[in-house]
C-alpha cells in the first residue's frame, strides 16, 4: 500500500471550480481509495492505494472529478516520500521564510525536459528558482511593487507543464495528517 498526496490545480479559487472536500473524500472512498483525507479547501488530498501506476491514479482522479463535479482540473500527484524529500532539500539549505523572503515548493504535473539553469529569475526579479529536480522546484519570492511574486506561472512558462505551488508549512501540515 502506497501513500500519496494529490494536489488539485485551481479549485475553489474566486468562486471557480468549486468542490466541497467532504464530497471529494466521499467520491474517492466510494471509488476504492483508502484512508482519504483532505487539508484545507485548496485541493490537498491524501490517500492510500495499492495501485503503483501514478499516471493511472491521476487519470482516475481527474475522471472522477469531471464525472461528479462537472469540470476538468489537473491532478498533480506525488508519493508521500517525495514530498518529504523535497522538504528535506529545503531544510538542508536552512531556508526559512521571513518578512522579506517567502519560500515555495512547486510541483509540475510531469517531468520536463528543458534545460533550466539555477538560479533563474522571473521577469520582475520577484521570483528566484533556486533548486529543481525534473518535477519539483524550490523558489524564493521577494516583494515587487507591494506584492510578493508567486512562482507558479513563472515555472509553468519555463517548463510548459501545468504545476501547482504550496508553501512548506502547508506541506508539513499535510504530512502530519
Amino acid at each position: 500500500m502506497e501513500q500519496y498526496v494529490a494536489f488539485l490545480r485551481g479549485i475553489n479559487v474566486s468562486g471557480q471550480k468549486l468542490i466541497k472536500m467532504e464530497a471529494l473524500r466521499k467520491v474517492l472512498t466510494e471509488s476504492g481509495f483508502t484512508d482519504v483525507k483532505t487539508y484545507i479547501q485548496s485541493g490537498n488530498l491524501l490517500f492510500n492505494s495499492e495501485v503503483q501506476d501514478t499516471n493511472h491514479l491521476i487519470l482516475a482522479i481527474e475522471n472522477l472529478i469531471e464525472k461528479h463535479f462537472g469540470f476538468h482540473t489537473d491532478v498533480i500527484l506525488r508519493k508521500q516520500f517525495e514530498i518529504e524529500n523535497v522538504l528535506k532539500s529545503l531544510e538542508s539549505c536552512r531556508l526559512k521564510s521571513d518578512d522579506d523572503r517567502k519560500y515555495y515548493i512547486t510541483f509540475a504535473k510531469e517531468e520536463f525536459s528543458v534545460q533550466i539553469d539555477v538560479p533563474s529569475f522571473s521577469k520582475n526579479q520577484d521570483v528566484e528558482m533556486i533548486y529543481h529536480t525534473r518535477k519539483d522546484f524550490i523558489s524564493v519570492s521577494t516583494e515587487y511593487k507591494g506584492n510578493f511574486g508567486f512562482p507558479n506561472s513563472f515555472i509553468e512558462k519555463l517548463t510548459g507543464i501545468p504545476a501547482t505551488t504550496r508553501n512548506p508549512n502547508t506541506l508539513e501540515k499535510i504530512l502530519k495528517l
